[in-house]
């Protein structure tokens, strides 16, 4: 089980959903969007209930494992949903581009030909 500090409030969720959270919010950063996401918390008391958590380039999450007396939950369905959102993410945004080797033609810091008659 793990605690999420978010927004000033700390829940407690599964270890899995805490990690795909704060990898999805990295994703998210890494192409300058947000989004929100619905995840299953667990109160101190016992009860459930649905976090909306808008993450993105300027989340501030903070997840950390306890020993808790507060049951562990089924987290499939929210573990499915992060796995669709990332699918989504890298089929809109595609693989990141390949490194190029310093100094060859693909370098973009080495003027190409064709851009000599532009400056």
């Amino acid at each position: 089980m793990d605690q999420l500090h978010y927004a000033g409030g700390v829940y407690f969720t599964s270890t899995r959903i805490a990690k795909e959270l704060v990898e999805y919010a990295a994703a998210l950063a890494a192409v300058q969007q947000a989004g929100i996401v619905e995840i299953p918390v667990r109160h101190a008391d016992g009860s459930d209930n649905m976090l909306s958590v808008l993450v993105g380039p300027s989340s501030q999450i903070a997840t950390e494992t306890v020993t808790s007396e507060v049951p562990e939950f089924d987290d499939s369905e929210a573990l499915a949903t992060f796995q669709r959102l990332r699918a989504e993410l890298a089929e809109e945004h595609g693989a990141p581009e390949a490194l190029v080797e310093e100094g060859s033609s693909n370098d973009p810091r080495v003027p190409h030909p064709d851009w000599l008659d532009e400056l």
